[in-house]
């Protein structure tokens, strides 16, 4: 490596993004060290900071510190994964830090501590106005998060969270162009309203009671998996290809019927479970 010229060597340490192989690599030499400016994602998997802590109770201050170092150290980072436990406080911290080039967003919210309220503080994902990925796991919404309008945002996941309907309908009205929703696991109960022009695929499973009821108009809808409604209005649907209900609990409510979509000669595999 030391007699190759040092733009090929940042370019190939910039190829790096599980964090234990930048810290390993910076420990290196002081010029590989440098080279974490250039990397463009971070990845921060589960349990990757317990061994040299000494431990899970020592983890999450472990993982703060090398958070917050790497983060700040990578002044072009446009991915950002931190599956591992952190400290939800010095979230808006690091996307500060970072909003400028930020693109890429996956957070495991249950894997972070939460503040004396008990309340994870979302607000600050709206410091990264630029984002086109935002990715949620096991997070509590109780109100809407005051992330303003993202307009750039193109892909949103929440996965195994709860999640007040109210709450659901005013992040997606933040979000008006994306082009893939995914709401997989969450508890959620009363009507969620999706109207979005631009949406192509989307896949919705809802966990509750049973009485969960869904109100969907996205003209450019290609594919849609639906889970756990007990009613469906779909308003358009003449791009549909793939279209597949089910529900594990409950009946559904036949007597307003099941969904409301003009089927076109084109459309593809339909299946009810």
């Amino acid at each position: 490596m030391d007699t190759l010229p040092e733009g090929v060597v940042q370019h190939i340490l910039s190829q790096l993004s599980n964090a234990r192989d930048v810290a390993g690599c910076a420990a290196v030499a002081r010029c590989w060290r440098d080279c974490v400016a250039f990397l463009p994602s971070l990845y921060f998997p589960r349990g990757a900071f317990e061994a040299l802590a000494g431990g899970p109770a020592s983890a999450v201050a472990f993982a703060d510190d090398a958070i917050g170092r790497m983060v700040d150290a990578a002044a072009r980072l446009e991915e950002l994964v931190v599956y591992c436990p952190f400290s939800a406080s010095l979230l808006p911290h690091w996307l500060a830090a970072r909003a400028a080039t930020l693109r890429v967003l996956e957070l495991r919210m249950d894997s972070a501590a939460a503040d004396k309220s008990g309340h994870l503080n979302l607000d600050s994902i709206g410091v990264a106005a630029g984002l086109e990925e935002l990715r949620l796991w096991g997070l509590t919404m109780t109100r809407a998060p005051a992330w303003g309008r993202m307009e750039r945002l193109r892909v949103l996941e929440i996965v195994s969270a709860i999640l007040v309907d109210a709450a659901v309908n005013d992040v997606l009205a933040a979000c008006p162009n994306l082009t893939d929703l995914s709401l997989l696991g969450c508890q959620c109960d009363g009507e969620a309203v999706i109207s979005l022009a631009s949406l192509e695929r989307c896949r919705l499973d809802f966990l509750g009671s049973g009485n969960s009821s869904l109100r969907f108009a996205a003209p450019r809808v290609e594919s849609l998996e639906v889970q756990g409604f007990s009613f469906i209005y779909l308003q358009g649907g003449n791009r549909l290809k793939h279209l597949t209900i089910s529900k594990n609990t409950g009946m559904f409510r036949s007597s307003e019927g099941l969904f409301c979509v003009p089927l076109q000669n084109r459309f593809g595999p339909f299946h009810i479970a």
